[in-house]
């Protein structure tokens, strides 16, 4: 730990793993109701280098956002282990007021190392084929200080 962070600040580290099944159309339709369409997919990276970014914004994560078409989304999943991250990346994805971020509980709950950003992109497919959105934003980073951010959309029909 480290000021100003304070251990329920952190997400906890753990073992887990996550799955997530692509399949055609054809096959998705037999396999689900509703299924989580991929409308949107972008990954960008900022230099490693913590010296030379402003620890304060991210770009990579608005850059991803915006290819990705994050806007109108009703719920976003996002993988913030710290949380300051969270606000962070509302504020890169430029998430509205009334989108539902985290309803999983996000990293906090549960970060399983190289498999969290995926479990957030799964709960985002989740949350569209249960019908509690129409269009959900799952997503993932790793490096420091959210070097890497990758954006995930996804959309019911």
């Amino acid at each position: 730990m480290a000021e100003p962070l304070r251990a329920h600040d952190c997400a906890p580290v753990g073992d887990g793993a996550a799955v997530v099944i692509i399949a055609a159309a054809s096959r998705a339709r037999e396999l689900c109701a509703r299924p989580a369409w991929i409308t949107g997919f972008e990954h960008r990276i900022d230099s490693g280098a913590l010296g030379a970014r402003d620890l304060l914004a991210v770009p990579s994560a608005a850059s991803a956002g915006l290819a990705a078409g994050a806007d109108r989304v009703d719920v976003a999943e996002l993988h913030a282990p710290f949380t300051h991250q969270e606000l962070l990346l509302r504020e890169a994805l430029r998430l509205a007021d009334g989108v539902d971020v985290n309803p999983s509980g996000g990293a906090l709950c549960g970060n399983p190392m190289f498999a969290a950003g995926l479990a957030r992109i799964g709960m985002a497919a989740q949350a569209v084929m249960t019908g509690r959105a129409g269009r959900a934003l799952g997503h993932a980073t790793s490096g420091p200080a959210l070097q890497q951010n990758l954006v995930c959309v996804l959309e019911g029909q």
